[in-house]
């Protein structure tokens, strides 16, 4: 037992192991000692199932029910580290951009999810928070001018327009000089 765990020491492919206690050849008290201190102090060690048999059924002792109820402890822990370390890597790899563009890709080219839209979140996916901006702006301005224009609806949605014309995105702004080049070149 004690070869196996200095064997196990390094492993990092093995999950699984089960072995038997000879007849001949009894665990003594050192040789579990030394297999538990593998597993506590070797971190690296893949195991996420170990599970042993005494030599006889009959005869298991005090002694091998603690040795086993320390494996089960320990080998707890290396899974539950494993899993942690999965999830961290996982996590990781949801922030690399790769990971992040094809999940927006798959987004927008999945027509079912647009669908089904909120309103608001196609607000926010297209004009971001312009247009709240905008409706702020009026709201700020009606207060602080005596202009009665800015409160009749004409005056209102003039404001608004005004507002989105002039703090339109950087790509929408070209696509309508392009749109007009394009009629002129028609004309």
């Amino acid at each position: 037992m004690v070869l196996m765990s200095k064997a196990l020491m390094f492993n990092t492919t093995l999950k699984k192991i089960k072995f038997q206690e000879h007849r001949d050849a009894k665990w003594d008290d050192e040789c579990k000692v030394k297999f538990i201190e593998m597993l506590k102090t070797h971190k690296s060690p893949a195991l996420v199932k170990v599970k042993f048999d005494p030599a006889d059924k009959k005869d298991e002792t005090d002694g091998h029910k603690e040795f086993k109820k320390e494996m089960e402890f320990f080998v707890k822990k290396i899974k539950k580290e494993h899993k942690n370390s999965e999830e961290f890597e996982e996590r990781i790899e949801s922030c690399s951009n790769e990971h992040m563009f094809s999940n927006l890709l798959k987004l927008i080219e999945d027509p079912d999810d647009h669908e089904k839209m909120p309103v608001r979140k196609f607000f926010n996916n297209t004009f971001g928070t312009l247009l709240n901006d905008a409706i702020f702006q009026l709201r700020k301005r009606q207060q602080k001018s005596k202009n009665r224009e800015l409160l009749t609806m004409q005056g209102q949605v003039r404001f608004v327009a005004h507002f989105l014309q002039d703090h339109l995105p950087e790509n929408e702004a070209m696509a309508d000089s392009e749109e007009d080049d394009d009629q002129t070149d028609e004309a």
